[in-house]
């Protein structure tokens, strides 16, 4: 498992108690009949408290959203406040929704409960989180009562300023117990006393040895190919892992990566996921995909029309696309294209030229259109735009073949120009959205694309899933990027 630092586990049950205590205040203090008159024997035993002590775990998780977990949030004050306000107006927010389609007496009887609710939480959590336990956070790591051993894996540039910017200001509670380096003889020293106590292949004994809390591997100039080879030796040291790479640039900041002093650090799992997580997961693809069909049919029935009536062909395109581990399988998208565009050789050649350029997105932007516009039919310009077009995906996640969230399974003739190392971004089983589509989607290039799945793949978890299903739908409505 990914092992989290302590502070993280503590402001979890921190805010969930405080969230939890603020929705049972502002129930006592303006509606106390409805707790009394649902169960005047044990008050705190209504089904509204009850209800409101689960729902507190949802904010939990609407924190963890807005990044309020995070060491370079936490140690602020006033970003950490106003992300705490938009965390718990998201959370009111939801409970009015909730409340008004139940028609719960919460809400129905008097909207200032929720007002009470943001007032007292808010109050409390920037006492209890942002004024007191952040000050007694900076004070157990500046005197050394706390602190987390760290191994940094690369003793060049970014290794020497990550160590220079721990060492100056460690208010992360990070101490450093040295480097490891293939290029610099073991026992040299890089910066202010700290050594390099081995290579790369020493990294997991180091760990064991030394008992260390986290690796940060921040190698310089090195190779796609090298920066995962580091990776795969250092996950097997069974600890926290972070990178601090220019390869590593194309993850969404404001998302996913923190800060260690001005340089941002991306975590990644260290262990592969277990049979039980497998099976959640597939148990998640299968409710949703079920519930998605349903409720989608009115409009599956309005875009094939739309479709039969706009040009000549059928309503469902079929193609064989790449899998998991390189297997090919039947996908299905709503046709946008009139018949026999995807038979085109020049598109083929435009991709093999795309991917074998290895250009990030910046110089690539151009390249990534590989369809003709002349090919596409009216209704296919809005349901691509729109990613309408996908819909009938749903119907390879209930079969198996494709996942909710995961890397975009690729063409045969793609498959064949992937190097080793792109050939690992399907790995796992292949998905209607992932990273990338809420990265930019058109505007990243083809091995920022990469990257972008194998990072989803290092931290895959149903909490990431929902994530990235929450930011496709801006994506969807707004119409950003394309095939």
């Amino acid at each position: 498992m990914k092992r989290y630092p302590p502070y993280k586990y503590i402001l979890a049950v921190l805010d969930w108690g405080v969230i939890s205590t603020a929705f049972i205040a502002a129930l006592k203090l303006h509606l106390p009949y409805i707790i009394e008159a649902v169960s005047p024997r044990a008050p705190f035993f209504a089904p509204e408290v009850l209800f409101f002590l689960g729902y507190a775990m949802i904010v939990v998780l609407i924190f963890h959203y807005n990044n309020l977990y995070k060491i370079n949030v936490f140690l602020t004050v006033v970003d950490q406040a106003l992300r705490i306000f938009k965390a718990l107006f998201y959370a009111a927010l939801g409970v009015a929704i909730l409340s008004f389609y139940t028609k719960s007496q919460i809400i129905v009887d008097s909207r200032l409960t929720i007002l009470y609710f943001m007032l007292i939480s808010f109050g409390l959590l920037l006492f209890l989180r942002v004024f007191l336990f952040r000050r007694l956070f900076l004070f157990l790591t500046k005197n050394h009562l706390y602190h987390r051993t760290l191994l940094i894996v690369g003793a060049g540039t970014t290794g020497r300023l990550l160590a220079a910017n721990l060492n100056l200001k460690n208010s992360y509670g990070l101490r450093i117990i040295g480097f490891v380096d293939d290029e610099k003889p073991v026992g040299s020293t890089v910066f202010r006393g700290f050594k390099v106590l081995g290579g790369v292949v020493d990294a997991p004994r180091l760990v064991h040895e030394h008992n260390v809390d986290e690796v940060l591997i921040c190698p310089d100039n090195a190779s796609h190919e090298r920066l995962f080879d580091i990776l795969d030796i250092c996950r097997k040291t069974g600890t926290s892992i972070k990178i601090a790479s220019p390869l590593y640039e194309v993850i969404p900041a404001r998302i996913f990566t923190e800060r260690y002093g001005e340089v941002p650090v991306v975590a990644v799992f260290n262990t592969v996921p277990n049979p039980l997580q497998k099976l959640s997961k597939r148990a998640f693809d299968l409710v949703l995909a079920t519930i998605g069909l349903l409720l989608l049919s009115p409009l599956f029935a309005v875009i094939a029309l739309a479709i039969k009536l706009d040009s000549r062909g059928p309503v469902l395109f079929k193609q064989t696309r790449i899998g998991k581990d390189g297997k090919p399988f039947q996908f299905y998208k709503f046709r946008s294209m009139y018949l026999g565009s995807d038979t085109d050789e020049a598109r083929k050649h435009r991709f093999a030229a795309f991917i074998r350029s290895k250009k990030n997105s910046s110089s690539n932007q151009g390249s990534t259109k590989i369809v003709d516009e002349f090919r596409i039919t009216r209704v296919g310009k809005f349901i691509r735009k729109t990613s309408l077009d996908e819909l009938p995906q749903l119907i390879n996640v209930l079969k198996g073949e494709m996942s909710l969230v995961g890397p975009r399974p690729c063409l045969p003739y793609e498959w064949e120009h992937y190097e080793t190392w792109h050939k690992k971004r399907l790995s796992i089983t292949p998905g209607c959205t992932g990273v990338w589509q809420v990265s930019g989607r058109s505007e990243v290039g083809f091995e920022d694309m990469v990257i972008l799945d194998l990072y989803y793949i290092h931290n895959a978890w149903w909490l990431l899933d929902l994530q990235i299903l929450l930011k496709t739908i801006p994506v969807m409505i707004f119409g950003r990027g394309g095939k």
